[in-house]
């Protein structure tokens, strides 16, 4: 069977609209009014949203270093399989696969699907097209759930037919939607009907222990920053992955770290911090308080194209992994063939597609997103700590980039996340358990492919 290779065609640009397009989706619409009940003071705010940022280049700058002295497919699944062996970098790229990627995939599909129903009722997720009992369970098949698994299919199939193709469409998905956050910030300066009073006093203790809640209120905010590493998995498709992985990595972030902080501000400006806790559409109550009418028809859809590009992102992304893992030898062979005329791993995008799919037809994302918290967090950390492993263990490597402020800078970012695993396991014990349960699965699975290696070795 002919076998293409991956062709380096992403240039510093698009590079730069993956992270963002990844990082920015309804995170920022609706974040703000969860942590606003965790803390009530509009400096502390900023200021979780200010080291949240911090925490996401730290961790940027640590990718930098290893997406360019490793500029292959499959980002954190070879910084981890290098620094650590081959079984933690497969249970990353087993739970990247199983839950993190494919279950967000499902996610965001749906969550878009909700918003544009906003629009046309009929893809209201009430509307069933049939139901079929099954023993003492029944499965209903919706509408929304067709809608939501075309609209992936379609964007993989996009994803498939060509990097160029589908980074056109991404870079496309990404500029409206920072022009859009802009034009809010700006229309806010120019003709808001906010108040410089909602910023008075910037920092108050206004509950007792609400210095402490700061590590709960990180949780939406790491989340909101969540993509900031996307361009590694696709660095062995980047153009002078040296210079341009290091560089996107770096001007995307603080990119995205201004643009949450003047939105965040928007908000405060616009409404008091006591009218956000608890607010979920926190956007549309600030924009309809700032322009005097309601603004709930353009946010929602302001907010379903950020969906619908991060969802772009994650379907191109993710295929890279199982790329690398089935050229380990350590998940289904088929995955590592790349097509000769697209140059893409189109085997792996639809097996991902087909999954995702299975995800939103058992409605089982959810559940499985809110158990991953706590691992997600962890192989952050894992991912980090490689930077100090691989300098020890690979002294070697070409390192055309090395991070600013080693070791400290790598050091911080592992000691605040492991701070946050350890909050997330107190205040989230079961989701957490199940978390390590589930990644606990793919411990046979390993020793399976494994065996299977040295099968054919034998053979």
């Amino acid at each position: 069977m002919e076998q293409g290779e991956l062709k380096r065609q992403l240039g510093f640009f698009d590079g730069v609209m993956v992270i963002a397009g990844s990082t920015i989706g309804i995170g920022i619409f609706v974040a703000t009014g969860f942590i606003a009940q965790s803390i009530s003071s509009p400096g502390l705010i900023l200021l979780v949203w200010l080291l949240g940022g911090g925490f996401a280049l730290a961790g940027a700058l640590c990718c930098a270093e290893l997406g360019a002295s490793l500029p292959h497919a499959g980002g954190d699944y070879i910084y981890l399989r290098e620094a650590y062996g081959s079984l933690t970098g497969f249970l990353s790229g087993w739970s990247s696969f199983l839950v993190t990627f494919s279950g967000s995939i499902a996610f965001l599909a749906v969550a878009f699907t909700e918003h544009v129903a906003f629009f046309f009722p009929f893809l209201s997720h009430d509307r069933t097209l049939f139901s079929l009992g099954v023993l003492n369970f029944e499965f209903q098949f919706s509408q929304a759930q067709l809608f939501a698994i075309v609209l992936l299919l379609v964007f993989s199939a996009i994803h498939a037919v060509g990097v160029r193709k589908g980074s056109r469409i991404q870079n496309i998905l990404t500029v409206f939607k920072i022009g859009v956050l802009l034009g809010i910030v700006l229309l806010a300066m120019v003709v808001g009907k906010g108040s410089p009073g909602h910023f008075s006093p910037l920092f108050e203790m206004k509950k007792v222990g609400e210095l402490s809640a700061l590590g709960l209120a990180f949780i939406p905010v790491l989340f909101t920053y969540a993509g900031w590493n996307a361009v590694i998995y696709m660095a062995g498709e980047v153009k002078e992955p040296g210079k341009t992985v290091p560089a996107a990595l770096l001007w995307a972030n603080l990119l995205i770290i201004v643009l949450y902080l003047a939105i965040n501000a928007v908000y405060i400006y616009a409404i008091p911090v006591e009218q956000m806790q608890g607010t979920l559409r926190v956007a549309e109550v600030a924009t309809t308080a700032l322009f005097g009418y309601q603004t709930s028809a353009w946010i929602t859809a302001v907010i379903g194209l950020s969906i619908l590009g991060a969802l772009s992102v994650y379907i191109m992304t993710g295929p890279r992994i199982y790329l690398a893992m089935a050229r380990d030898g350590l998940f289904f062979q088929r995955l590592s063939r790349i097509h000769p005329r697209f140059h893409t791993p189109t085997n792996a995008i639809f097996l991902q597609a087909l999954w995702s799919s299975l995800l939103i037809l058992t409605g089982t994302f959810n559940a499985l997103l809110t158990y991953v918290t706590f691992v997600i967090v962890l192989f952050s950390a894992l991912t980090v700590g490689a930077v100090l492993v691989l300098r020890k263990k690979r002294p070697e490597l070409n390192r055309p980039y090395k991070i600013w402020g080693f070791p400290g800078v790598p050091v911080l970012f592992i000691l605040a996340h492991m701070g946050i695993a350890m909050a997330t396991l107190w205040e989230r014990p079961f989701e957490s358990l199940m978390a390590v349960g589930i990644i606990g699965l793919g411990i046979p699975a390993y020793f399976f492919w494994q065996n299977q290696i040295k099968a054919k070795r034998k053979g």
